[in-house]
């Protein structure tokens, strides 16, 4: 591992470096997917609600992290030399609702609890 020499970086590098990661992780999930939906091809038994459910949930977190990595993208490319964002351009091309409403500033208490978001 290499010594970090300046901790202060732009807030456009800091997100662009945020986002980067998220992507990888988007990718990482997204093979895990394609991997799982090989094993219930093979399957030799049909998955219980329960297992589905987990399969969803999973589907879930790949498109929460892909629209996390783009927004991050987006609000780096937008902030000025001041540091200031205008994020609503951002804000509307996060395809999931409440993640949205979330990242605007508003709380939403269905997110909390782990409800499926619908889009």
């Amino acid at each position: 591992m290499t010594a970090m020499t300046d901790t202060t970086l732009p807030l456009k590098v800091a997100t662009r470096r945020a986002s980067a990661e998220l992507e990888g992780l988007y990718v990482r999930l997204e093979r895990l997917e394609h991997g799982l939906d090989t094993v219930i091809v093979h399957a030799t038994h049909a998955f219980d609600t329960k297992s589905i459910g987990m399969l969803q949930e999973l589907d879930m977190l790949r498109q929460s992290i892909g629209a996390l990595a783009d927004y991050l993208d987006q609000i780096s490319a937008a902030t000025d030399d001041t540091g200031m964002v205008d994020v609503v351009q951002a804000l509307s091309s996060v395809p999931l609702r409440d993640m949205a409403t979330r990242l605007g500033g508003t709380a939403n208490s269905a997110a909390a609890v782990g409800h499926a978001e619908l889009f």
